[in-house]
């Protein structure tokens, strides 16, 4: 730990020490999870997919000097998306510059340990840049975990509200008597027929994401435990392995019928609307997840923007801008996205809320 040795104005000795520094972390667990798809750019803002489900054809009886009728080709939807516009802008001026920063000496010393501001300068425009991708990075895992659990992503900002629906199929929701911790209810039964119906789509659940209250419900239930592999068991008792980074998934079981592993998943991003700390996995929830379902991707729609005089239009993850005003005397550093989620396949994953 850094030490600085100062003196005040009347000659007393005192030592300064390094910051304490609290950060609050992110996490971008279900961008590296879900969406390992290529990414593509786009050369308008506007993004458009079919998508259909074929079935598995099977010919017919028929009797002798008939024709069997020509089978229907498969119907298609046709879905599009306007990529959504998000920013995030940081201005630096004299004021932000004339007082010492965090960690620098003060009071009474030689003139030579004060920075000068350019030296502030540098270090605030470093920090600013990294601040602004960080909180586009951020608000795209919110979109992200919006696209996956609800199926929808609220474009609610500044000049703008509307929502994107993506439709999805496999979402379902578990009203009344027949939520989880219910008498009578049976969670392995509910599971089992959700990955079976993932089966039918040709897809293999491989892991089970669970929020907290659905695991609790699991540790409370007898029968449950007999369902567990008992290899991960420990007297008795569940054996988990920590996620080693905050937001990652963290192993805690694996069921035997169906065979799938069991993880918990907690993560939380402050929300501007409601003031608090709220899950990007809600709590009463879970999410199935095969192979398939990891490759969603991103799409990156075009951003228009002036460079010397010119006006451009551009796609890319991150697009930064900077000005200076001599005048004014601020440097201004604004970075955009357009990056929309787009689903590798509509039914290769399945999202429940069970409690």
């Amino acid at each position: 730990m850094a030490v600085v040795d100062t003196a005040t104005s009347n000659g007393a000795q005192r030592t300064q020490i390094a910051p304490v520094e609290t950060i609050i972390p992110q996490s971008n667990f279900w961008d590296k999870y879900m969406m390992n798809g290529t990414p593509e750019l786009l050369p308008t803002r506007f993004v458009e997919w079919d998508y259909f489900v074929k079935g598995s054809p099977m010919a017919h009886f028929v009797g002798e000097g008939v024709t069997v009728p020509p089978t229907e080709r498969p119907k298609f939807k046709t879905a599009q998306i306007e990529c959504p516009l998000y920013q995030y802008r940081k201005v630096l001026g004299l004021q932000d510059l004339a007082q010492r920063q965090v960690g620098e000496p003060h009071g009474s010393m030689p003139p030579a340990m004060f920075k000068t501001i350019q030296e502030r300068a540098g270090k605030l425009e470093a920090e600013d840049d990294i601040e602004c991708v960080n909180a586009v990075a951020a608000l795209r895992t919110k979109i992200i975990c919006k696209f996956l659990f609800e199926g929808i992503v609220e474009v609610r900002g500044h000049g703008v509200n509307r929502e994107i629906d993506y439709n999805l199929p496999n979402r379902i929701r578990l009203l009344g008597s027949n939520r989880w911790g219910q008498p009578g209810v049976d969670p392995i039964k509910d599971i089992r027929t959700w990955c079976e119906l993932l089966e039918d789509f040709g897809f293999n659940p491989v892991e089970i994401i669970m929020g907290r209250n659905p695991w609790n419900c699991i540790e409370d239930n007898a029968k449950w435990i007999a369902q567990l592999d008992n290899l991960r068991t420990e007297k008795g008792r569940f054996a988990p392995e920590k996620a080693a980074d905050y937001g990652n998934a963290a192993y805690m079981a694996t069921l035997r019928d169906p065979f799938v592993d069991i993880y918990t998943q907690r993560s939380k991003y402050w929300d501007d609307i409601s003031k608090t700390m709220v899950s990007h996995l809600p709590e009463n929830t879970l999410i199935i997840v095969t192979e398939e379902s990891k490759r969603n991707k991103f799409v990156y729609g075009a951003i228009d923007y002036m460079e010397n005089g010119q006006f451009r239009s551009v796609p890319g993850e991150f697009i930064k801008e900077v000005w200076h005003d001599d005048r004014a005397a601020t440097r201004e550093i604004v970075v955009t996205s357009r990056a929309v989620p787009i689903p590798g396949n509509v039914h290769s994953w399945l999202v429940a809320t069970v409690m």
